[in-house]
């Protein structure tokens, strides 16, 4: 439980909107402020910046299931999960300088999604 309003606040806003409990101007009378300090306190950086810590720390926990799910979408098929399964790997290689067979991830899996988006675009 947060310990003052401005705490509770950055709970709030690190939930999505349709898992939020109560409207800003229920948060607001609850916690005896105005909606003006409420949406004034919630866009200062210090406070955004806590706030998408917490959603991405949420957004982490989610991540393995999520992409579980791509990649049996992928390997059934689904251009689009390939896609998106494979974009998230280069991005992923990106940040974490992963090398395959001595070269660069990248090219590798840009001409594997261009080699699957040729057989299904080649129907003959």
């Amino acid at each position: 439980m947060a310990e003052n309003w401005i705490e509770a606040m950055i709970e709030r806003e690190a939930l999505p909107k349709s898992a939020r409990q109560e409207t800003v101007a229920e948060f607001c009378s609850k916690w005896s402020i105005t909606e003006s300090t409420y949406y004034y306190q919630s866009s200062k950086p210090d406070n955004w910046k806590k706030t998408l810590e917490i959603s991405l720390m949420s957004a982490k926990k989610e991540c393995p299931e999520i992409l579980k799910v791509l990649g049996e979408k992928a390997k059934a098929g689904d251009t689009k999960a390939i896609d998106m399964y494979l974009n998230y790997i280069v991005q992923l290689a990106k940040n974490l300088d992963i090398k395959s067979d001595g070269k660069e991830l990248q090219p590798v899996l840009v001409k594997f999604i261009n080699d699957e988006t040729d057989r299904n675009t080649n129907t003959d």
